[in-house]
């Protein structure tokens, strides 16, 4: 099964510091395969290079698109594929921008990120980009920044829930909770999005989530109680979360689990799975999640100190445009940040208009996921985007999530944190000063 590798989830520590983030970058980046060529390229270069995480799309699309813009356009471009982790390709990025370095000239950012790198002055504003409205408009708003576009989406990701053969869905959030469920409450990003929607669909819908500052009222009454909920029902599948990222749920699910919340890219690797098909059948079902879900995805950005600016911006045109969108969806299993990539057009824009690009074939290779397995899959992201809410829209949102999931796992494990103190850490982590439970 494909899933994405285990190897390289350390993570740094903010509080290390800007010189040992950076120190910790070049261990990773610097290494004698010299698979990262932007590092040894001077300022005054003729090659673009796009820094982001890991390429899981299916059959490794996002490098294939990169290879359609260097067939027919100059300057050409690199991949960079950072790290795994979210966590750790936040560091590592931030710790080139921070040093002011030219070593990136187009970023793939996590969405969560647009306001923190914008503040900081490490983004170029985005000028040109064509077709504005064409792109899912809650996904727009996370590249926005004081009123200037600093981002466009690339890919967008919504929680959905997969179910196995033969398994009815449940509809309502603790219909979800009280099931055999595979999820990821493990100790990174991961645990923060689970958690945030837990707390949305019990007690909190309007909590945590875009530019709105949460009172330490609401905290204690609406957040807490919320989490110390979720932690009495850890038991089962769900307990076993606690050891699960992104793989490790997919795992299960494909074993023996069944109902699983992942993000989309899951889809295309399970229809790949021999164990989830019965010959061009799928063997498991994918609908939106129950209630509110986090907005996920990746922006593409240019970097403050890329020495090709226009041209970078060129290439965020090119990979955001309509068409790499369409590739992105059918080739990768990537939903698209555009409504045309899905058929939508103004004035048709429900989950029941969404049409499925095909795949263009490979060497007369057919294999899943089918056009019609596509449009079922393309409904349940379009149902599951009228439902999303944004994480916290700070600049200092990487504060704020190792602050909030850690005091998460401390309630989780039972440790003894209250209510007020909860409500102190995530309020001083939204200012940006680290904090504990």
């Amino acid at each position: 099964m494909r899933v994405l590798p285990s190897g390289r989830r350390a993570r740094v520590s903010a509080v290390a510091g800007a010189a040992l983030v950076l120190a910790a970058w070049l261990v990773v980046v610097l290494r004698p395969d010299a698979s990262y060529p932007a590092l040894k390229a001077g300022c005054d270069r003729g090659e673009l290079f796009v820094a982001g995480g890991t390429d899981v799309s299916l059959k490794n699309q996002r490098r294939a698109l990169i290879q359609q813009w260097n067939k027919g356009h100059r300057p050409h471009a690199t991949l960079v594929e950072v790290a795994d982790s979210t966590d750790l390709q936040h560091s590592q990025i931030k710790a080139v921008e921070e040093s002011k370095g030219c070593a990136y000239d187009v970023l793939i950012m996590d969405n969560t990120w647009t306001a923190q790198f914008a503040d900081a002055g490490y983004l170029r504003p985005l000028d040109g980009v064509e077709d504005l409205d064409d792109f899912f408009p809650v996904a727009l708003r996370t590249g926005r920044w004081k009123g200037k576009q600093y981002a466009v989406p690339f890919n967008v990701d919504v929680g959905l829930l997969y179910y196995r053969e033969g398994v009815t869905p449940p509809t309502t959030w603790q219909g979800l909770l009280t099931s055999d469920v595979a999820t990821q409450l493990a100790g990174y990003e991961g645990l923060t999005v689970n958690a945030l929607e837990a707390v949305w669909n019990d007690g909190g819908g309007g909590v945590l989530t875009g530019e709105g500052r949460p009172s330490g009222k609401e905290l204690r009454a609406k957040v807490y109680p919320a989490l110390v909920r979720l932690a009495s029902r850890l038991r089962g599948r769900l307990g076993l979360s606690r050891q699960y990222k992104e793989p490790e749920s997919i795992e299960a699910f494909a074993a023996d689990a069944a109902l699983m919340r992942n993000w989309p890219y899951a889809f295309s690797a399970l229809a790949s799975e021999p164990r989830m098909r019965d010959g061009a059948r799928l063997r498991f079902g994918v609908t939106a999640l129950p209630g509110r879900t986090v907005l996920g995805g990746q922006n593409l950005a240019v970097s403050k100190y890329s020495p090709r600016p226009d041209a970078a911006a060129r290439l965020v045109g090119f990979l955001s445009g309509a068409q790499s969108q369409r590739l992105l969806f059918a080739c990768g299993g990537f939903v698209p940040g555009r409504y045309s990539a899905l058929g939508l057009s103004p004035g048709h824009r429900s989950p029941a208009d969404v049409r499925a690009p095909a795949c263009p074939s490979r060497s007369g290779e057919a294999g899943p996921p089918d056009e019609a397995q596509l449009t079922g899959f393309g409904r349940a992201v379009v149902t599951a985007l009228g439902r999303v809410r944004p994480r916290p829209v700070t600049p200092h949102y990487s504060t704020f999530s190792d602050t909030f999931r850690g005091c998460v796992q401390k309630i989780f494990n039972g440790e003894g944190t209250d209510a007020a103190s909860f409500a102190r850490a995530v309020e001083r982590s939204l200012d940006g000063r680290p904090a504990s439970c």
